[in-house]
Order: structure tokens, then C-alpha cells, then sequence
């Protein structure tokens, strides 16, 4: 909503005001009563736009981003820690696929980085599922390190079902912000290009209110009504909307 939209519209609302307090002084006169009606419809209509039109996006990329790097964050620890396990276990491939640190994941591009945060979680998961040898799992050296025929399983690195579940829940949270701040520009758009053919209403309908109010002259209802036709800048002094007569 433009700037003059917004001071139309602040002003139509008082006007509207004044219409409901002096319902009895007009509502015979048949014209203007059928004018009032439009014009409080219009004004009614309007009242989402102008409120959809300010749909700030910020509050939700700003949750995003947060739950971005609560996400990096969780997923490099956990990632970190299996890949010991690879290394215990052998597996140079498992382990270069978990290289990976808060800050590795946060300079990739928004989609690559939950791309390898869901790859990363998906590896990891059927490792966590598949059950030990009866006996072998979570035995260590004297040293505290996996001898040759010791197998160990991933809890044994602090990595277990509540850890992998965290992660989970994060990142289904993170997905359905993903999309959030795009859904609430789209949102404020389509607010916004309904607005202009409300205004020509409105403006179109003031027109004749104009017209027909000296109907009145004389009475409170129509030095209240001029009155409330003052259009009030945001940034600027009070002025007369121009009259289109």
C-alpha cells in the first residue's frame, strides 16, 4: 500500500466513524443512504488488504536463519563423532562424507547445505539401526581404544536415538520455515494488487458522499463530516484531499 493509499484510507475509516454516529441524521435521505451503505462495504473490504500490506517478512527469516545454524550445528557434532566410528571401522568413504563443521555447512548455499545435513543424517541412521554382534558391542581396549577385534556401535560414541530424533525434529522444523518468508511475500503481493481497484472504489464513492452531503449543511453531522475528510500525512502537515469535482 502506497503512502497516499495509507493516509486514504486511515482518513476513510474516521469518515466511516462519523457515518455510524449520525446514522439517524441521514439514513432517510434514500441517495445518500445508499452511498453510505457502498462506501462502509468498501471500507470493510479494504481493511485485510491494508493489513496484508504490511506483512513483514523479517520475524521469519530471522527464525530461519536461526534454526539454520542450530541444525549445522547439531548435525557437525553428531557428524564429527561418526566419523571416529568410519575410522575405527575402516571406512575412508563414510569418513569423508562426514568432514563437515557448523561453519563448512553455513558457507554453503541455503539448499546445498540441507541437502548434505539430510544426507548426512540419512548415512547415519541405518548405521544406528543395524544391531552389533551378541557380546561385541560397547567393549574397549584397556586404553580406551577399539581393539582389532572389538565392535563397537554408535552409542558407544554418543550417538544414539535421542541424539539422531533431536536432529530429526530440527530438521523438519528448519523445512517448514524453509519455505515461510517467500509464502509471506506472496502473501503481502497479492494484498497489494488488490488495493488499487478498492481505492478507485473508495475514491469514486467519496466523490458522491462529497456531493451529497451539503444536503446537510447546517446540521453536526456535516462540520463533523469536513472535518473528517482531512487527510493527515504521515510526514507531513494536514491537507485537504483534493476534491475530483
Amino acid at each position: 500500500m502506497t503512502t497516499r493509499d495509507s493516509n486514504t484510507y486511515r482518513m476513510a475509516r474516521t469518515v466511516k466513524v462519523i457515518l455510524h454516529q449520525h446514522e439517524p441524521v441521514w439514513n432517510e435521505q434514500v441517495r445518500f443512504a445508499l452511498e453510505a451503505g457502498n462506501f462502509t462495504g468498501i471500507v470493510d473490504a479494504l481493511e485485510p488488504h491494508a493489513e496484508g500490506s504490511l506483512i513483514v517478512t523479517k520475524g521469519a527469516s530471522t527464525d530461519k536463519d536461526n534454526m539454520a545454524l542450530e541444525m549445522y550445528r547439531k548435525t557437525a557434532d553428531i557428524a564429527q563423532r561418526v566419523s571416529v566410528y568410519a575410522l575405527d571401522t575402516g571406512n575412508m568413504e563414510l569418513h569423508d562424507q562426514l568432514r563437515v563443521s557448523r561453519n563448512s555447512l553455513a558457507s554453503l548455499k541455503e539448499v546445498d547445505a540441507f541437502t548434505k545435513v539430510k544426507d548426512i543424517y540419512n548415512r547415519v541412521m541405518p548405521i544406528l539401526s543395524a544391531v552389533p554382534p551378541a557380546g561385541e558391542g560397547g567393549k574397549t581396549g584397556t586404553e580406551g581404544v577399539a581393539p582389532e577385534n572389538t565392535q563397537l556401535s554408535l552409542p558407544d560414541y554418543a550417538v544414539n536415538e535421542t541424539e539422531m530424533s533431536g536432529l530429526k525434529t530440527i530438521i523438519d522444523t528448519y523445512d517448514a520455515l524453509l519455505g515461510k518468508p517467500r509464502d509471506l511475500q506472496l502473501e503481502r503481493k497479492r494484498h497489494n494488487q488488490t488495493i488499487p481497484e478498492l481505492m478507485k472504489e473508495l475514491r469514486k464513492s467519496l466523490y458522491k458522499l462529497d456531493s451529497l452531503i451539503n444536503i446537510f449543511a447546517g446540521t453536526d453531522f456535516y462540520t463533523d463530516y469536513k472535518n473528517a475528510r482531512i487527510t493527515i500525512d504521515r510526514g507531513g502537515s494536514p491537507k485537504k484531499e483534493e476534491e475530483k469535482k
